[in-house]
């Protein structure tokens, strides 16, 4: 791709370096999170004609990037002659393959009730959310901002300083949007209760349809929450305006990163201390503990075929959390041995869901001689704790 070709090639080529920088994912990984195909979301990078801004917006975030700046870049773009939308950008619904899910019948046995959540917990297993669960057919992953035709699409647009949220579609029954939100989400399925407070058992005061964007003023953490979707755990409850919440859990989006979480009614403190031990040779075993731990990512810094000094890059190990039978958070990886005279890390980082890092994240280095404790630039650290945290594989 020539970017002195023209203002489009200038644009793809750009764009192929937004999936450059977030590590060169697969088109099929980009299709996951962004809930466009894999074809379009390639084409949107082919520099054969103007993607819609849609399609960029979905890339972008899929990668990370900046959404503000591609909206401005795709608006620069000169209009191309008017022709009816193609077929493969309307969003996609991905199979349950595709998203890492179980199949339509292994999903349907999933779902339970309330009572079959009570049940579950009285028996000691990890809870199930008792908001409505999606159906089985959705066949992708939550959150990672994916739409689902014909639902409403949603875009957070900088204008003027301000966050404005719009929407090209509403649902009946949707609440009014939020003048200038800090961030929103999308609900499915059945619906999403609206809770009093930061609990399962906080009363519930309107379920909000399938369908709506719906604006947060920030977040709080709280009880633990299973995704309905990944099956996940995750501690964070959105804030409305008028101060009640919404399970993270059980709506698509995430806050933005970098924002840090605020009071609630009912919400639970945060973690603040977080060690990792490290036992073996070949196989280490990880073990981290500490205060107000409910889920625990682990994260080592290498390059997985040794021959790339580029490919070096910090990936997650395993995403656990805290339950009635595992109160411990462990993993066991397979360790490689230093690469270009750099030593291989891990680390452990205190998360509140996925994709939700914590600044408490520690590391070690592994060296012949033991595990010394290792001690990291910020950058590192964040990039650390942003693996270690990631949705799992």
């Amino acid at each position: 791709m020539d970017p002195l070709a023209g203002p489009l090639e200038a644009f793809a080529y750009d764009l192929r370096k937004v999936r450059a920088d977030a590590g060169n994912p697969t088109y099929r990984t980009l299709a996951k999170v962004a809930g466009y195909s894999a074809t379009t979301l390639s084409e949107a990078a082919g520099g054969a004609r103007k993607p819609t801004l849609d399609v960029v917006l979905a890339y972008v975030g899929a990668c990370r990037g900046d959404c503000a700046y591609w909206r401005s870049r795709w608006e620069a773009l000169p209009e191309p002659a008017a022709t009816s939308p193609a077929v493969s950008e309307l969003p996609v619904a991905l199979s349950a393959e595709d998203a890492g899910l179980p199949s339509a019948g292994q999903a349907g046995s999933q779902v339970r009730d309330e009572a079959g959540a009570e049940a579950d917990r009285t028996a000691g297993s990890p809870p199930v959310s008792a908001d409505p669960a999606p159906p089985a057919a959705t066949g992708w992953r939550r959150r990672r901002w994916r739409v689902l035709a014909p639902l409403a699409a949603v875009l957070l647009v900088a204008t003027g300083g301000a966050i404005v949220l719009l929407q090209r579609k509403e649902s009946n029954g949707c609440p009014r949007a939020v003048p200038h939100p800090v961030f929103a989400a999308l609900t499915y399925g059945a619906g999403a209760r609206v809770h009093t407070g930061a609990v399962r058992d906080a009363p519930v005061t309107t379920t909000i349809p399938g369908g709506c964007t719906v604006g947060f003023v920030g977040y709080c953490l709280g009880e633990k929450i299973h995704d309905n979707t990944g099956g996940s755990p995750d501690l964070r409850w959105f804030k409305l305006s008028d101060d009640r919440v919404i399970a993270s859990g059980i709506v698509h989006g995430n806050p933005p990163p970098g924002l840090a979480p605020s009071h609630c009614t009912d919400d639970h403190p945060g973690p603040n201390a977080i060690a990792l031990s490290v036992t073996g040779s070949h196989a280490l075993q990880l073990s981290a503990t500490g205060t107000g731990l409910e889920i625990v990512g682990f994260a080592a810094l290498f390059d997985p075929d040794g021959d790339q000094p580029g490919e070096r890059r910090w990936r997650q190990v395993a995403f656990t959390e805290k339950t009635a039978d595992r109160p411990r958070f462990t993993a066991r990886w397979t360790a490689v041995p230093a690469q270009d005279g750099k030593p291989v890390l891990v680390a452990a980082a205190a998360c509140m869901g996925g994709d939700g890092p914590t600044g408490v994240v520690t590391a070690r280095t592994v060296t012949g001689a033991g595990f010394p404790e290792a001690t990291l630039a910020p950058a590192d650290r964040a990039s650390a704790a942003a693996a270690a945290c990631s949705y799992p594989a």
